[in-house]
């Protein structure tokens, strides 16, 4: 099993590679763009909230949303309720980024899954998911 979890270790590292490489052009991080995702479809959040879904330190989602911010990908805004956290939301311009960034992660997950079948998709799916089960997420 050793085996299974190096090679699992290494293809995930391959796979954000090639998010990256693919992302460079269009002038994002894979975080970046993890990130613009997760606001489009959760709405505006606070940033401890995008801290806690993107598993990252609250200095880096500040760089980051600033980053997102000058670029006009998201706005940020202080929370209604609590004038200290920030929330953020994602900007037309940054809508219109990430329909891009669909685009390109099409072509990429053709390119990582190219070859396998129904039920070789099926099988790792439900592989990865008791891993993730017993690795204590849901």
């Amino acid at each position: 099993m050793k085996d299974i979890a190096i090679l699992l270790h290494e293809t995930a590292g391959l796979v954000r590679r090639r998010f990256e490489r693919a992302a460079r052009p269009e002038g994002l991080t894979l975080l970046q763009w993890r990130a613009l995702g997760l606001l489009e479809r959760e709405g505006p959040l606070r940033q401890v909230a995008v801290v806690e879904a993107l598993e990252t330190s609250p200095m880096t989602v500040s760089d980051l949303a600033e980053r997102l911010e000058a670029a006009g990908l998201v706005r940020r805004a202080s929370d209604p309720e609590d004038s200290r956290a920030k929330t953020l939301a994602v900007t037309e311009q940054g809508a219109a980024k990430l329909a891009a960034m669909r685009s390109i992660s099409g072509e990429v997950f053709d390119e990582v899954f190219a070859g396998f079948s129904d039920t070789d998709s099926a099988a790792l799916k439900a592989g990865l998911q008791r891993i993730k089960n017993n690795l204590g997420a849901s």
